[in-house]
Parts: structure tokens; C-alpha cells; sequence
């Protein structure tokens, strides 16, 4: 029975269920679109910026460790030390190590402060000849070990890049060492560890940082009696987390069961082909950003090992609320319309006998309007993101888009679609007294309406004029910069081209008083008293439905608790007459 009522009513009314479901099917799509292309963006956005400061650091590291070489280290009473014991005695290599370690001793501590954790000297046959962070630590062969060192003193060229090591994996800077004769007669190591990277980014950026390494490449060149010591990264088992205290390892927003078995293994399976990539987590309210940033090592393997950043992100909790939120409005809509339609449809059966043919066109005619009401307060911001979206299309099509540009675009975009949720959510919320007021500048909320209308005033050549007082006041401020750009709009088509509005303020005691004055010739008389009663328009349906005004008076004097009127005004401007409708808002700050 109850199918059937539903059937009966969907079939009477078939046009517009079709019309409202494809504009509730392209809507959502849209909400949707919109969602995943700012996410896409803020997430493109933090890789980029990532990536930029990791190579920023690792930039910063190799200009001074060559400052350090060729400032300190290449210096003859430095690098003789290695010259004159290389294939010596021990006796006579201890006396020159002892000597070199006391030479460069200053020189490497003020260097630990920049950082440099390890100050290496080599002999041209790879054997380590001084570590000064383990200067009783010495005469093991590299070779097989150390690609750095191994391809250093083989090719006599620098070279720079992370490395795993025995024990503490680095971003080493390996130079080869030439006496004064340019005979080679060694090399030398700069390395900073990996835990200042991790370190610098979690301070930096408020982050969860973990540094992983490559388990096949850290099994083969640890000592044996480390690999007890490594821990295997909840993120990939491929990986091993590289900390040098694993007790001060952060792990804010991660657990053994934190990732999916399929995000696992989407994980794994980027990380093997070197991938920069981010995901998103849900964890109870919070939505976490993570990144995968690649690090190649000095032998050129591009997955070597990743830094791992682990972030919440307000943009993207942002997005997504307001998404749900645009979601709730769609669904309060729709139970609007079926609300509306059931309504109109036993309307429709209860009046039949007396003229069912004019009962039904009046109906039709009565939803078609309300559709509109709905859709009243999206025409002009909807307008607006089309243009600036169209725009920086264009622009960047014939490569003219500027930063400028695109961020203006993008502002004009994000603040109509906010008004398009705000709008929507007053329906509901401006009758609401809970509703938190915070402190605005009214000219700042002038200068904002006026923004939404973008160029179009000036494509009508319509002229604002503003005479306005700096002021402050606490109150709500997205509902009056919705009474005044409802105020502009319908100046704008009272003008329709070639006119002028002046925007005026006025400052009495605690009385502040707004005048919208426009040269549109005026409100006939015998509708003035009308004005801002729900659904009455002096226009044609395709251009007007009377809510906005209506909206307008009853945020005005209940949300603000204040005063809306309007009168005819002639006035004169750059020795012009005019006439026109003069809107006046009048708020009490104590009221407020």
C-alpha cells in the first residue's frame, strides 16, 4: 500500500523528481569533485614541500661539509699526517695519528655542533687511519663495506650521498686527500647522521618522523651483533625503523594494526618501485596525513630508505567536514522536497473534484517556485566559481595564469563556496540563539559582499561609491555579509546598466547605520509595504523569488537584533539626478 502511494506520487509528479534528482545527482558530484581536488592539492602541496625541505637540508650539509674540506681539512699540516704514515710501522702511524687527532681536535668539536657527527680519515688503500668520534677505533679495511670511500679513492672525485653503515647509517661527504705535489694520499669522510633529519623534521613541522632503511641492504653491512638491535617497520617489513635511541622513537599516531592488509600492501609495493607518495588516515576524529619520501643512497638505489611523516592535517578535517556537512544539506533538501512533493501531491488529490486541471498547474507552478527559493541564494556564488574557474583555465591554457591570479581565483572560489554552505546552513540556524558571535570590521564585511559580485559590476558599469567609518563589532558576521550582498544583488538588477551605488555608514553613539543607496529608479509605492515579506518579487520568476529580502529582514532583526527599512531617495551624484531605492540597516552595538 505504501509502495504503491509512493508510485502514485512520483508518477504525478515525474518531472520534478527527475529535474530535482539530476540537480541532487550534479551537486553531490560536485561537492564530491570538489573534495578530492582540494585534498589532491593539499596532499601534492605537502610531498612538494617536503621534498623541497629535505633537499634544502641535504644542500645545506654539502656546502659546508666542502667549506670544511677546503677550509680546514686541505690544509698541508693536516693531510701530512696521512702522507707520512701511510705503509709505516704502528709506532710511527700511532705518533702521526696521536698528532693529527690533537691538530684537529677544536676543529672537529665546534664541527659537532654544526651537526657532523663523524670526522673520517682514510688511507688511499681504504684502511680507516682516524675517526675522531672514535679515535681508538682504527686500521679496518672499508673496502667492502664503504662504497663511498671504495669509489672516492678509486676515481679521485668527491662524492655525496646517504649510506648504511656498521652501525649508524649517514649523508656522507667523502673528498679525496692530494699532498701539494697532487700525489692521492687518502681520503677523508664528513657525515651527519640520519637521526638529524628525522629530528629537524618532526621539530620543524609538528610531525611523527621515522627514518626507515632498507633491510636487505642494512643486513648485509651492520655488524652482526646490531641486527639483534633493528626494529622492523610497522609501515613495510622491508624496512627497518633507523634510530639511534629507539626509546625517544615517536610513535604519536601508529600501531601494529594501524594500516589495512591492502594498504600494506599498496605501501610495499610503491615503496619497491622508489614512489614519492601520501595517504590519508581516519584515527577516531582526526584525519592523519602520511608521506613517503624516498632517499637514494650514494650507490644510486632509489629506495635505499624513506622518510616517514606522519602529520594531522586541520585542511584536510576541514574539507572533509565541510563535505559532510554540504552532504547533510543535500539530504535536509531532499527530505524537504519529498516532504513538499507528498504535501503537494494530497493537496493535489484533496482538490481534484472542484478543478483538477488548474489545482494541478497551480501546484506545479507553486513547487517550480519553491525549487527556486532553494536555489535563489547558489545563483550568484555558483556564477562566481564558474567565472574564476573558466579563468584560470584559460589562463594557464596560453600560459598566462600568475600566482596573482590563481590565488585571487582560488579566494574567490573557496570564499562563494563557504558562502554556499553558510547560505544553506542559515536556513536552518538563523533562528538559532546559540550561535557564536565573534569580532569583525564592518568595512572589511562591505569590501568582502562587494568582492562576490567579481567584475560584474563593472561589466554593467555600474559605479561603487563607499563613504564608510572603520569600526569593529562582535556579532555574526557571515549573516550580515549575507544581508548586504542580498542588498547589492538586488541593486544590480533594480540598475541593470549604467548606474552608481553609494555605500554610506554613520556612527551615532552606539548606533551604526548602513545606507545602500542605488540609481535603479525606485520601488513602486503600492509594493513598498511589501517588500520584505517571504516569497513576494517585483521580478520575473526566472530572475526573482522575494526570498532574499525576506532572509534579509529576519537575519537583521533577529540574529543581529536590529533594524532593515527602505524608502525612495532622489539624490545627485558628479551633477547627475538620480533615483532609487535607499536600504538602511541600523545596529545597536549594545544589542548586538
Amino acid at each position: 500500500m505504501i509502495l504503491k502511494h509512493i508510485q502514485n506520487i512520483v508518477k504525478e509528479n515525474i518531472i520534478i523528481v527527475l529535474i530535482f534528482s539530476l540537480v541532487l545527482f550534479i551537486t553531490i558530484l560536485f561537492f564530491e569533485n570538489s573534495k578530492q581536488t582540494k585534498i589532491d592539492n593539499h596532499l601534492a602541496y605537502l610531498k612538494q614541500q617536503y621534498n623541497f625541505q629535505y633537499k634544502t637540508i641535504y644542500n645545506n650539509f654539502n656546502r659546508l661539509a666542502q667549506n670544511t674540506f677546503y677550509g680546514i681539512i686541505n690544509k698541508e699540516n693536516i693531510y701530512n699526517n696521512i702522507k707520512y704514515s701511510y705503509k709505516k710501522d704502528q709506532k710511527t702511524q700511532a705518533f702521526y695519528r696521536e698528532k693529527l687527532y690533537n691538530l684537529f681536535i677544536s676543529d672537529y668539536i665546534r664541527l659537532t655542533s654544526f651537526d657532523f657527527k663523524q670526522i673520517h680519515f682514510h688511507f688511499p688503500d681504504n684502511t680507516s687511519f682516524l675517526r675522531m668520534h672514535k679515535p681508538n677505533t682504527f686500521g679496518d679495511n672499508l673496502s667492502n663495506i664503504r662504497y663511498s670511500v671504495v669509489k672516492v679513492n678509486q676515481t679521485l672525485k668527491p662524492i655525496t650521498g646517504f649510506e648504511i653503515g656498521r652501525i649508524v647509517h649517514g649523508f656522507r661527504y667523502v673528498f679525496p686527500l692530494h699532498d701539494k705535489n697532487l700525489n692521492h694520499i687518502g681520503s677523508v669522510e664528513t657525515s651527519v647522521s640520519s637521526s638529524f633529519f628525522e629530528s629537524y623534521f618532526e621539530d620543524t613541522y609538528n610531525v611523527d618522523a621515522h627514518f626507515l632503511t632498507k633491510k636487505s641492504i642494512v643486513d648485509a653491512k651492520v655488524f652482526q651483533r646490531e641486527l639483534p638491535n633493528q626494529i622492523i617497520s610497522v609501515e613495510n617489513n622491508e624496512y627497518y625503523i633507523a634510530t639511534e635511541k629507539k626509546e625517544e622513537e615517536k610513535l604519536h599516531f601508529i600501531t601494529n594494526n594501524f594500516y589495512s592488509k591492502e594498504e600494506l600492501q599498496s605501501i610495499q609495493t610503491k615503496m619497491s618501485n622508489g614512489e614519492n607518495f601520501n595517504l590519508i588516515k581516519k584515527i577516531d576524529f582526526d584525519y592523519i596525513v602520511v608521506n613517503f619520501l624516498p632517499i637514494a643512497n650514494i650507490e644510486g638505489i632509489n629506495n635505499s630508505a624513506y622518510i616517514v611523516l606522519y602529520k594531522k592535517s586541520q585542511i584536510i578535517q576541514q574539507i572533509y567536514y565541510s563535505y559532510y556537512k554540504l552532504l547533510t544539506i543535500a539530504f535536509l533538501l531532499t527530505v524537504v522536497f519529498i516532504f513538499l512533493i507528498h504535501l503537494k501531491y494530497n493537496k493535489d488529490q484533496a482538490s481534484k473534484q472542484k478543478d483538477h486541471i488548474l489545482s494541478q498547474q497551480s501546484k506545479m507552478a507553486s513547487m517550480g517556485e519553491m525549487i527556486g527559493n532553494i536555489a535563489h541564494q547558489w545563483r550568484q556564488p555558483l556564477s562566481v566559481i564558474s567565472t574564476a574557474a573558466s579563468g584560470i583555465k584559460l589562463q594557464k591554457e596560453y600560459d598566462l595564469l600568475t600566482d596573482e591570479v590563481f590565488f585571487e581565483s582560488v579566494d574567490k572560489i573557496t570564499e562563494s563556496a563557504l558562502y554556499l554552505s553558510q547560505t544553506i546552513e542559515d536556513f536552518r540556524n538563523y533562528f538559532n540563539n546559540n550561535k557564536q558571535k565573534n569580532p569583525f570590521n564592518v568595512v572589511d564585511v562591505i569590501d568582502k559582499s562587494i568582492s562576490i559580485f567579481g567584475s560584474s559590476f563593472k561589466l554593467q558599469n555600474i559605479k561603487i561609491v563607499k563613504n564608510l567609518k572603520d569600526i569593529t563589532i562582535t556579532s555574526f558576521e557571515n549573516e550580515l555579509k549575507q544581508v548586504l550582498i542580498n542588498l547589492l544583488k538586488n541593486s544590480k538588477d533594480a540598475i541593470g546598466k549604467d548606474g552608481v551605488i553609494l555605500i554610506d555608514m554613520k556612527i551615532n553613539n552606539d548606533t551604526i547605520s548602513i545606507f545602500i543607496q542605488d540609481s535603479g529608479g525606485g520601488i513602486p509605492k503600492e509594493v513598498l509595504p511589501k517588500i520584505f515579506e517571504p516569497y513576494f518579487t517585483t521580478k520575473h520568476q526566472s530572475v526573482g523569488t522575494g526570498l532574499g529580502l525576506f532572509m534579509s529582514f529576519e537575519i537583521v532583526n533577529k540574529s543581529l537584533n536590529g533594524n532593515i527599512k527602505v524608502k525612495n531617495n532622489s539624490f545627485s551624484y558628479e551633477f547627475k539626478n538620480y533615483t532609487g531605492a535607499l536600504f538602511t540597516i541600523e545596529l545597536n552595538k549594545a544589542k548586538l
